[in-house]
């Protein structure tokens, strides 16, 4: 895949974060498209959200990347800009399964471009728990991978009076749990997702990375737009036994972000029929 003839090669990317997601972003940039990466001294995500909850998330994922690379833009004078957005939660199909939703957005101010990749994974350590004891507070911080994946420590979930974050060693957690069982006789427990004090959610930002690389080198086979993408899914794909539509997709539909260009991808899924168990005609 060539990406030195792309409008991307060699230009400033500056990365809209306080959470060194650079460090899983850059590489990807540095390698497809050597670029200059720049990361903003004082810039702060937190304004747009945090995942402990003292300020609240307003908008969709989406929107706050989008709020967050509008306000890095403006303060650093930036004309590309990639910023990222974590959700954590249920699978949205796998429910009782804990996710990392990430999204990266990149958008080009100069070209009036703005490309958003997402990618859903169950590679998370994700968790939080109101405990009791020492015992309770060493067996959730060891199953949460700590210390190399941070905790935090707060009274109650959605009490953020008395909370504490970058818990550095056994000790420091050990000292802080005591202060806090003495005062509450109870603390509430959970993953720190900041991506700076957890591993794991920074290898899903780097698929992610990955994945909007792919995408920033997708080109419009008409007007050479980056971001040629799948716009639609169309469904339809003949059962194998009555030949008629099911509800499995048929199609991928690209479209073009500028000039609107459709081209048509059958069988996406490498097959051309549907078995008949997924037919609704022949299994209704």
């Amino acid at each position: 895949m060539k990406f030195s003839d792309s409008i991307f090669f060699r230009r400033n990317f500056l990365i809209a974060t306080s959470h060194k997601k650079e460090e899983a972003i850059a590489p990807v940039l540095r390698e497809k498209f050597q670029a200059n990466v720049i990361v903003p001294e004082g810039f702060n995500s937190d304004m747009f959200g945090t995942f402990t909850g003292e300020i609240e998330r307003v908008g969709s994922p989406l929107d706050a990347a989008r709020k967050k690379s509008k306000a890095a833009a403006s303060a650093f004078n930036a004309s590309l800009v990639i910023a990222s957005e974590g959700s954590f939660g249920p699978h949205p199909s796998l429910y009782f399964v804990p996710a990392d939703d990430e999204i990266l957005l990149l958008t080009d101010y100069e070209n009036d471009l703005e490309l958003a990749v997402r990618e859903v994974s169950t590679n998370t350590n994700f968790s939080a728990k109101q405990v009791a004891s020492l015992d309770e507070v060493k067996t959730f911080a060891e199953a949460a991978g700590f210390p190399g994946h941070k905790v935090i420590l707060k009274k109650s979930n959605n009490d953020y009076s008395h909370l504490v974050k970058n818990i550095k060693n056994w000790d420091e957690l050990q000292l802080i749990s005591k202060l806090f069982l003495a005062d509450y006789g109870s603390l509430f427990i959970e993953t720190d997702m900041r991506a700076m004090n957890n591993p794991t959610r920074m290898s899903v930002i780097a698929q992610t990375a990955e994945k909007l690389a792919v995408l920033m080198n997708s080109k419009c086979p008409h007007c050479k737009t980056p971001g040629f993408d799948v716009g639609n899914i169309v469904p339809g794909l003949p059962c194998i036994s009555c030949k008629l539509p099911t509800e499995s997709t048929l199609k991928y539909v690209y479209i073009c972000k500028k000039c609107n260009y459709h081209q048509d991808s059958y069988y996406p899924n490498k097959k051309s029929f549907e078995d008949p168990q997924f037919c609704e005609w022949c299994n209704p």
